[in-house]
């Protein structure tokens, strides 16, 4: 939950923004950030505290973790649009869709019964 929403604050579609990146925290580091905190005491983190970062940022690029830092701003109004997602190095160094079509088929004959 973004720290404006958590503020009771007004507030628009860049919470979306921040919680893709809370999303990508959780798929890199296979939980949400605070995930051991009660949730009264996350959420008063997510308020209070800098933005949650990775515990596994070893294991990822420095162009995926300016990505995350755009995501997680905690001025609304200065973090990332979608638009400016979408135009970042991360998702522009990124294959196109094609090429997971033979990934997909090859999973499907793997797991394939018949």
């Amino acid at each position: 939950m973004a720290p404006e929403v958590i503020s009771r604050s007004p507030y628009t579609t860049e919470v979306d923004i921040w919680s893709l990146g809370i999303m990508v925290i959780e798929m890199i580091d296979g939980e949400p950030p605070y995930f051991s905190d009660s949730p009264v005491q996350a959420m008063k983190r997510l308020r209070d505290s800098p933005p949650p970062k990775l515990k596994n940022s070893h294991k990822t690029s420095p162009v995926l973790r300016d990505f995350l830092e755009r995501m997680l701003t905690r001025d609304p109004l200065e973090r990332a649009t979608a638009q400016e997602l979408l135009d970042h190095p991360f998702l522009l160094q990124t294959g196109l869709p094609e090429c997971l079509v033979p990934l997909i088929q090859r999973y499907r004959k793997r797991t394939s019964t018949c």
